[in-house]
């Protein structure tokens, strides 16, 4: 990400205990920021609800929206439903540690915490690997005696023959 955007700051000495929601609208632009360019016309919506209890915060992310994607079989772009979630903890602690990706360790004091790029990886992950258009029309090849069939598995399979009339 190039530099940070504040509109995803969550103000953690505001925080008091209890459950607190967030919403955000993210854009094309949200993710020219992380330099992505996998998909065009992004239109997600992003629900947050994040519940403190004393040193710890609990976050639970929802995405709902549709990005423009290149179908893998005609290449010509169409409309992608996405849905993701993410949940993870805050913990105040001595010193920043992220090697989990369920729990991240904040230092005491830390004012802050910028969600895009959770938000982000959430998105991200939520897009299929596939990229097939419903109104692609995937048929399956007709599976007749015409199929071609490689030589040599022709030859094996003659051995094979062989050995069941000794």
């Amino acid at each position: 990400m190039k530099k940070p955007d504040r509109t995803y700051d969550v103000k953690l000495s505001a925080l008091e205990d209890g459950v607190h929601r967030f919403q955000y609208h993210l854009d094309q632009s949200f993710f020219d920021r992380f330099d992505y360019d996998e998909f065009d016309n992004a239109e997600i919506d992003v629900n947050v609800v994040a519940e403190k209890r004393g040193h710890l915060i609990n976050f639970h992310l929802r995405s709902t929206g549709q990005v423009e994607l290149p179908d893998d079989l005609t290449g010509l772009p169409y409309m992608q439903q996405v849905d993701g979630e993410l949940s993870f903890v805050l913990k105040f602690g001595e010193e920043y540690n992220d090697d989990n990706d369920e729990l991240i360790i904040l230092p005491y004091q830390t004012p802050f915490y910028n969600l895009a790029q959770a938000i982000y990886e959430m998105v991200v992950l939520s897009i299929p690997m596939k990229h097939v258009s419903p109104d692609t029309n995937r048929q399956e090849p007709e599976n007749d005696d015409k199929t071609f069939i490689d030589p040599r598995w022709e030859a094996l399979k003659k051995l094979l023959d062989n050995d069941k009339n000794i």
